[in-house]
């Protein structure tokens, strides 16, 4: 059997990782280039055939094993929290339920659960606590508000569920504005969360209707020029990338009435 085909998940979490590392070295001044990370990578002469692994990280195309996740931790302290940071694990597999939820929630960091979580079990809290995560910006603030959102969705509460959602697709571009890492990657994550958040609407006797929003949309509306250029940029250069161009979805024209319904 060959490998399993790369996901979104695969490709942004390598990408983010390895824009974290890379931001963070040359920021310290010890290298310069993509030429002086390769050297970093390899350690070996300059006349040596360096294969293309270090290309491969740089666009996800491959997800680099345990010895250089520690390799690069030992050099970029929080490197690995990136990588392995529980939120990408939970998108590929979305495997939900109350008790793998709770587990998650519980792993984050007390600044993002302390109003949520009580003693591993949810308490009692409303919408101001969520808008206080969402006001983080970060991964840790993403994941909580994504696990909440299906926890409203498994306890059929549709406030729950539509409070986080809206939260999420109105806190995407704090979280570019906050980590630089995700100014590459979040075309990737971005399209993955919003395939699996969605709005509900209830009408009368019938089944309750999805709503999934179209977070390019928002960022055409709603975001600031400099990051709304950040990001077209970075998702123009995977549309003709001949490796990433297939994982990057046409626009479809038909959601945007709905969504001037939804948020002009």
């Amino acid at each position: 059997m060959g490998r399993p085909r790369r996901t979104r998940i695969d490709f942004a979490k390598t990408i983010s990782w390895y824009d974290f590392f890379y931001n963070q070295l040359v920021h310290s001044g010890r290298y310069k280039n993509d030429y002086d990370m390769e050297k970093f990578f390899y350690g070996y002469p300059e006349e040596h055939d360096v294969k293309s692994l270090f290309k491969k990280y740089k666009f996800g195309l491959s997800t680099p094993q345990k010895y250089w996740i520690s390799t690069v931790e030992y050099k970029c302290i929080g490197s690995s929290n990136i990588i392995n940071h529980p939120l990408w694990k939970i998108l590929k597999y979305q495997t939900f339920d109350e008790d793998l939820i709770l587990l998650v929630l519980a792993t984050l960091p007390h600044h993002i659960v302390e109003f949520i979580l009580s003693n591993g079990r949810i308490k009692d809290f409303d919408k101001s606590c969520l808008k206080h995560i969402a006001s983080y910006g970060s991964l840790d603030s993403l994941c909580a508000l994504y696990l909440l959102h299906h926890w409203g969705v498994t306890i059929n509460s549709t406030a729950l569920s539509n409070d986080c959602c809206s939260l999420l697709i109105n806190s995407l571009e704090l979280l570019l504005k906050r980590n630089p890492h995700f100014h590459r990657s979040h075309v990737f994550l971005f399209d993955e969360l919003c395939d699996q958040i969605f709005l509900i609407e209830l009408k009368g006797y019938s089944r309750p209707l999805k709503i999934k929003l179209n977070w390019r949309e928002y960022r055409r509306k709603n975001w600031s020029s400099e990051v709304k250029e950040i990001s077209t940029k970075a998702e123009a250069d995977f549309r003709i990338h001949p490796k990433l161009q297939d994982f990057i979805p046409s626009t479809d024209p038909n959601l945007e009435e709905l969504y001037k319904k939804l948020f002009v």
